[in-house]
């Protein structure tokens, strides 16, 4: 495990969804490789390794709920450890078939929203919005994507990469050039890294500027994403945690007198987004939040009943 949250402390594992399989597939092969002796023990061991998950990076709500999902098959009442092993890989692999089906129908519906002959603009990297893509280019709707670079990671190279190979005529542009050349586009399709009970959208820094960019120029915004990025605990008032990183991605400058910020992501308010692109449908951001706040029954449940920090510290150590 300790791997692969190297791994995604560099960023060599990035996008929530690539994160979340990683975290996934890691602690399955934990508890297959595991030789505890006991249940207790091999809980012990998983809960240990996903609290280094969840320390991993800050703004990772699809992480945290799959690792809430598969915390509960590990607090789950067996004395064996043969059985809880079986119990927590057989979770695993549903969680990620789920998972699958759910991206594709997300392309399904995201393909749906494109014209014919678009021009879609997007930012940063997300396999989500690059599965949308692929699908509308092979159902003749794509005419052409626009990207930005998304400094300082630059990971809009690799959403331009992915989407030349596969054919599509791509221009990628610098962050800055944005508003000039938001007219070139029929809309603006971003991923998610997290949706907030009112609908408010984090992603990559830079999304909410190019958000505005677009509303601007009558460009509308759309958000694909996982019914899984909701945070359910902004329901109850917690503030989305904002990473910031190194300051070296930024400059390896050091001088007396000058600071300097590298907030790793923004917030899109709902009144920018058309629409959010999920498993659920293409729902406007009031309806998403709503939905997803009845399937899991907030209602009936306390803070405490979602936030996986305090399941670890109560049951973690």
């Amino acid at each position: 495990m300790k791997k692969t949250v190297s791994d995604i402390k560099a960023l060599k594992i990035q996008g929530a969804g690539k994160v979340r399989v990683a975290v996934v597939e890691a602690i399955r092969r934990e508890a297959q490789e595991s030789r505890a002796g006991s249940a207790e023990k091999l809980r012990n061991e998983i809960k240990q390794g996903m609290l280094l998950f969840l320390n991993s990076r800050a703004t990772e709500p699809e992480m945290r709920t799959a690792l809430r999902v598969i915390l509960r098959v590990v607090q789950s009442k067996t004395d064996s450890a043969r059985e809880l092993k079986q119990k927590i890989i057989s979770a695993c692999n549903s969680y990620e078939s789920d998972r699958k089906k759910a991206l594709e129908k997300i392309a399904e519906f995201g393909s749906g929203i494109i014209p014919k002959g678009a021009v879609v603009f997007t930012h940063c990297h997300s396999n989500t919005v690059e599965e949308i893509l692929k699908r509308a280019w092979k159902e003749r709707r794509l005419k052409g994507v626009i990207c930005t670079e998304t400094r300082p990671k630059m990971q809009g190279r690799i959403t331009a990469e992915n989407l030349a190979k596969s054919g599509i005529p791509v221009t990628i542009i610098a962050d800055s050039a944005a508003y000039p050349l938001m007219h070139g586009a029929d809309l603006l399709i971003t991923g998610a890294d997290a949706i907030l009970a009112n609908g408010d959208v984090v992603n990559k820094i830079g999304t909410a500027q190019i958000s505005l960019a677009a509303a601007k120029e009558n460009v509308p915004h759309y958000v694909a994403c996982s019914s899984h990025k909701f945070d359910p605990l902004t329901t109850f008032g917690e503030l989305e945690i904002i990473e910031e990183r190194p300051p070296l991605e930024i400059w390896e400058k050091k001088m007396k007198h000058l600071k300097i910020r590298n907030p790793a992501f923004d917030i899109t308010r709902a009144t920018y987004i058309k629409e959010i692109i999920c498993e659920l449908g293409c729902l406007a951001p009031a309806s998403f939040a709503a939905i997803v706040y009845e399937r899991l029954g907030l209602d009936r449940h306390s803070e405490a009943d979602f936030s996986i920090i305090k399941l670890f510290r109560k049951y973690g150590k």
